[in-house]
């Protein structure tokens, strides 16, 4: 009798705690589905919208942290890059503080913050499979901005003027020689024909209202400033031959897809190339249906990159195709081959542009390379003056006239320091460089690592994946001496989920290690 109650007493009590451990566990695959579902949609928009990418990122992250909250213990792991990323991340908040105008250096913190990316993606991927599902997102999301690039060439992106007339009607608005007309009265548009039919259809007193990004260069909206021309029979016009300019289709010059800059398209093209020529790689022996899909998506991407003209891309892509050959090949095969590859990269881009854009690989009297000179003296006069904790994140950007830079007065315009480490040196200071430069190491080491490991799966997906971050990442390193695009958080996304894909693959290693040991 005393030993029923006993029991039913403990039942009593417990039941309780397993109603509430029943909720959490419910909450918590809630919040995992949720989290998945923001990860999808984050890969999916990657090639195609910043700000919806930066949504489906803040979605995740605040899904992801309400399950920890729920869930306390079990869920975290410890990898080789916790330490380096804790210590970057809390000097560059010293720094941050120590600025002198910390506003402004709490903005550029944003982006130092996109670093959680890694562990997000991390801890949120629990498998290959998972792994697999989003990289075939991306990949596919890729290719659409693939083809809106190719589209973009086929059928325009606006209107070039030429011989623009004194005297006319839109002389008198403000159009000039090299203007790129993107829409009319609301419509894009790309025919002549077609902005001829508009300007003659305009009711009479209503104006035709044109959106011109002047001087042509980078045709994007955000660009593009609003001009009304009066609709008289000043400018009216029988034929093309009477508007008093030449109007022709205007396509971009150098590819951009869905991205504002055809150097940032480049630098995300750098990354998949990589990443792609890894995985075609470990699969060509394996499956001959996954090692054709890995080569067209090669081609694809190869082909944009070259569309975008964008030298440093290039030759950080083909680095990091030696850099996975050195570990893929055997010996006497890395002698002949990538010497040969470097020898062919660098001569066919140096002959590439001097055909298209009419310079070397590296010309002095390009005023791009000129521009990234003038910046490199001024940020390591900058780095000498305040080395400890910089000047302050984007205190340059916001105060250029305090700093007596030479490229700001010889160009009239301001950008940034085009070299990773003096832009971290510059703003942070030379502990947080080094920092920066430890957790770079550590990562480094940490792949190299992981294509140790995975060369011994019998699964070729972990191969070529470890092998294809490798070497995106190694190229992404060389480009960030000559382009600061750990200032770009396009590109940021892409190298962190990479990163964090690689920390994955690290815990799935981990956790077979044992398994494979003890069937041994």
């Amino acid at each position: 009798m005393a030993t029923n109650q006993i029991a039913n007493a403990v039942l009593d009590v417990s039941q309780p705690r397993h109603a509430i451990s029943e909720l959490t566990g419910r909450l918590s695959g809630v919040f995992e589905t949720i989290t998945a579902f923001f990860l999808f949609l984050f890969v999916l928009a990657q090639p195609l919208s910043i700000a919806a990418s930066h949504i489906a990122y803040a979605g995740a992250a605040f899904a992801w942290v309400l399950r920890l909250a729920f869930v306390r213990r079990g869920i975290l792991k410890s990898s080789p890059l916790d330490i380096p990323i804790l210590i970057y991340l809390s000097l560059a908040t010293v720094s941050t503080l120590l600025s002198p105008m910390p506003a402004s250096s709490w903005e550029g913190m944003r982006k130092v913050a996109l670093i959680f990316l890694v562990l997000l993606v991390a801890h949120n991927v629990p498998n290959a499979h998972r792994a697999k599902q989003l990289l075939a997102v991306l990949f596919l999301s890729s290719l659409i901005g693939f083809a809106w690039a190719g589209w973009n060439y086929i059928d325009g992106v606006g209107l070039r003027i030429d011989h623009a007339l004194p005297g006319t009607s839109f002389y008198r608005a403000g159009i000039r020689d090299g203007d790129v007309i993107l829409r009319v009265d609301g419509h894009n548009i790309e025919r002549p024909q077609e902005f001829l039919r508009r300007l003659n259809s305009e009711p009479a007193g209503k104006p035709m209202q044109l959106r011109v990004v002047h001087g042509g260069g980078i045709e994007i909206m955000k660009d593009a400033v609003p001009i009304a021309i009066p609709s008289d029979n000043g400018s009216r016009a029988r034929s093309l031959n009477d508007l008093g300019m030449q109007i022709e289709t205007d396509r971009p010059a150098r590819a951009r897809a869905f991205y504002s800059h055809y150097v940032t398209y480049a630098a995300v093209l750098q990354l998949l190339g990589c990443l792609v020529f890894g995985l075609w790689l470990s699969h060509r022996r394996y499956s001959p249906l996954s090692s054709a899909v890995f080569a067209g998506l090669l081609l694809a991407f190869g082909l944009a990159l070259a569309m975008t003209l964008t030298r440093a891309s290039w030759l950080a892509f083909a680095f990091g195709c030696v850099v996975e050959l050195c570990f893929f090949l055997r010996h006497w095969a890395r002698t002949l081959i990538v010497p040969a590859i470097l020898i062919v990269a660098v001569a066919g881009t140096s002959l590439a542009m001097h055909r298209w854009r009419h310079m070397g690989v590296i010309d002095l009297s390009d005023p791009g390379t000129d521009y990234r000179v003038l910046m490199w003296r001024d940020g390591i006069k900058l780095i000498e003056a305040h080395p400890w904790f910089g000047v302050g994140m984007n205190v340059v950007r916001d105060e250029p006239s305090k700093f007596d830079l030479a490229a700001y007065k010889k160009y009239g315009w301001l950008l940034h320091f085009h070299s990773t480490p003096i832009q971290i040196g510059v703003e942070s200071g030379l502990l947080v460089l080094a920092s920066w430069i430890a957790l770079m190491a550590a990562y480094c080491f940490m792949l190299v690592h992981l294509v140790a490991q995975s060369r011994k799966s019998a699964d070729p997906f972990p191969y070529g994946l470890s092998l294809g971050i490798l070497g995106a990442t190694s190229g992404f390193l060389v480009t960030s001496i000559v382009h600061y695009d750990f200032g770009d958080s396009v590109v940021v996304f892409l190298f962190w989920f990479l990163a964090g894909l690689a920390l994955a693959l690290d815990h799935q290693l981990m956790r077979s290690a044992p398994s494979t040991r003890a069937a041994a």
